[in-house]
C-alpha cells in the first residue's frame, strides 16, 4: 500500500509540474505576441503644457466667436424660420417693432386669440382632448415591459409634466396663455446658450487629448454646425405642433424638448467625437 501510494504521489507531483510548464510556456506566449493596453478611460492622462494651453485658450476664442458673430446667427435663424414658415403654413413674420405679440428676437406669431395678439387660450374641448389623450397614454405605459422599461419612464414622465400642466390650466386658466413667438424666442436663446457652452464642456474631455488641434477645431465647428441647422428646424417643429395639437403641450415641449433635449443631442455629438479619437490620445 505504501508502494503504491508513493507512486501515485509521484505521478500527481509530475503532472503538476507539466501544468506549469505548459501554463508558463502559454503565459510566455501570449506575452510575446498579444500586446493588449488597457482602454483609454483607465489610462493616467498626460496633460503637458501645451495641451493645458489649447484646454484654456480654445474655449475663450471659439466662445468669443460665437458671441461675436450671434446677430448673424440670431438673423439666419429668424430667416431660416421665416422660409420655411411659408412653406408650412405657419403664421410667423418678422417684427420691425417689439411689443406684446412680438418677440425681442423679431419674430411675430400673426395668429390671433381670446387673449390678445399672439395669444391662444385653450378651450375646453382643446383641454377634455388632451385630457384623455394624456392619461390613456400613462395608462398605456405601464404595459411597457422588458427592454422598454426605460421608454415606460421617459413616456411616465411626460405624462406627469402634462398632468401638472392641466391642473395648473384648470385652477388658473387666465395665466396659462401661450405666446408661441416668445416661445419660439427662448428655444433660440437656449440653443446659444448650449453652443457657447460647447467648447467650454469639451475642454475637459476632449481639448486635453493629445491630438491634432486642427481635429479639435474640426470637430468642434461640426458640433457648432450641427446646432446652427437644427436649432431653427427645432423652433419650427414645436410651431407646428402648437398649432395643430394645442398650446397646452407648451409646458412639456419647453421642459422635455427644449434645453434638455439640446444637451442629450451635445452629449451624443461629444460621444461620437470622442470615438474618433485615436488610440494613442492619452499618452
Amino acid at each position: 500500500m505504501r508502494s503504491k501510494n508513493y507512486s501515485v504521489s509521484d505521478e500527481s507531483r509530475a503532472y503538476d509540474r507539466r501544468f506549469h510548464e505548459a501554463f508558463t510556456a502559454a503565459e510566455n506566449a501570449r506575452a510575446r505576441l498579444i500586446s493588449i493596453r488597457p482602454h483609454r478611460s483607465l489610462t493616467p492622462l498626460k496633460v503637458t503644457s501645451y495641451l493645458l494651453l489649447q484646454a484654456l485658450l480654445l474655449p475663450v476664442v471659439l466662445c468669443g466667436l460665437l458671441l461675436w458673430m450671434q446677430p448673424q446667427l440670431l438673423e439666419f435663424w429668424r430667416h431660416c424660420i421665416i422660409f420655411w414658415s411659408d412653406q408650412l403654413a405657419l403664421p410667423f413674420s418678422l417684427s420691425s417693432q417689439i411689443n406684446e405679440a412680438s418677440s425681442p428676437l423679431g419674430l411675430q406669431w400673426r395668429q390671433t386669440g381670446p387673449g390678445g395678439p399672439g395669444e391662444q387660450i385653450p378651450g375646453l374641448t382643446n383641454f377634455a382632448i388632451t385630457t384623455a389623450t394624456t392619461l390613456l397614454v400613462f395608462a398605456l405605459s405601464f404595459q411597457m415591459k422588458n427592454k422598454t422599461t426605460p421608454l415606460k419612464y421617459l413616456v411616465q414622465i411626460m405624462c406627469g409634466v402634462q398632468i401638472f400642466t392641466l391642473i395648473f390650466y384648470q385652477l388658473n386658466p387666465a395665466r396659462f396663455t401661450g405666446s408661441v413667438a416668445r416661445h419660439s424666442e427662448e428655444l433660440m436663446v437656449m440653443g446659444h446658450v448650449v453652443m457657447l457652452l460647447t467648447p467650454v464642456m469639451m475642454t475637459i474631455g476632449y481639448y486635453i487629448l493629445n491630438q491634432s488641434l486642427l481635429s479639435k477645431l474640426l470637430y468642434t465647428v461640426v458640433i457648432l454646425l450641427f446646432f446652427a441647422v437644427m436649432v431653427p428646424h427645432q423652433v419650427l417643429v414645436h410651431a407646428l405642433i402648437l398649432k395643430n395639437v394645442s398650446t397646452l403641450v407648451m409646458p412639456l415641449l419647453y421642459i422635455c424638448f427644449g434645453a434638455v433635449f439640446d444637451v442629450v443631442v451635445f452629449i451624443a455629438l461629444f460621444s461620437w467625437v470622442a470615438s474618433k479619437a485615436p488610440l494613442n490620445a492619452t499618452n
